[in-house]
């Protein structure tokens, strides 16, 4: 029940208060990035943040036209990509710019939950997926997403967020675009999940 209160506020405040209340400043063009949130609305995605369970906004504006994006998370194991469990795209007959945003929950209960929900002109879609436990449980996790804005490229992979599973120390670079121009670096891990995005 908690969780279906907690997936309902989300949607709410991702679709209605929200929208309104970003700094029109702050909304970069052919960008995606972290969603720009008023004090009272940073406290309520604090509220419904705890150890097990995230929640990650992002607001996305293209001057150039797009048919389609997609969101999704990639799990690794030990470098080799394992399953993409969740995600969700949006796709149009014709091409347009593109003004928007993401939501992501990320539950740690049995596996790790991901539920993804796309705004886009008036419209909604959402999809939840689960990835399987590591064989192994790590003691040490480094987690989060970018904190800037992100150039949109049409065709081009860019990650959103990081979450690094370790049984010791964790590397941590200022742009997590490197996990894609060098895949290599996610052999030093046992378990990672990546969030990507593609704009078409």
């Amino acid at each position: 029940m908690r969780k279906i209160f907690c997936l309902s506020l989300l949607v709410c405040l991702l679709g209605g208060g929200l929208t309104g209340c970003s700094k029109e400043a702050e909304v970069y063009k052919n960008k995606i990035q972290p969603k720009t949130l008023t004090q009272d609305q940073e406290e309520i995605v604090d509220l419904l943040s705890d150890n097990q369970q995230e929640i990650l906004l992002f607001e996305y504006k293209t001057e150039e036209a797009y048919k389609s994006l997609e969101f999704w998370v990639e799990v690794y194991s030990g470098g080799t990509l394992v399953g993409r469990p969740s995600g969700v795209s949006l796709q149009d007959s014709e091409a347009k710019p593109l003004v928007g945003q993401l939501a992501v929950k990320i539950c740690h209960d049995a596996g790790t939950g991901y539920t993804f929900t796309v705004s886009q002109d008036g419209a909604r879609s959402s999809h939840t997926g689960i990835a399987a436990p590591a064989d192994e449980e790590p003691f040490a996790r480094g987690y989060g997403p970018v904190d800037t804005p992100v150039e949109i490229e049409a065709g081009k992979e860019f990650i959103l967020y990081t979450s690094i599973y370790s049984n010791g120390n964790i590397s941590s670079y200022s742009d997590m675009q490197r996990y894609v121009e060098e895949p290599e670096l996610l052999r030093d891990y046992p378990y990672v999940h990546l969030i990507k995005c593609r704009f078409e």
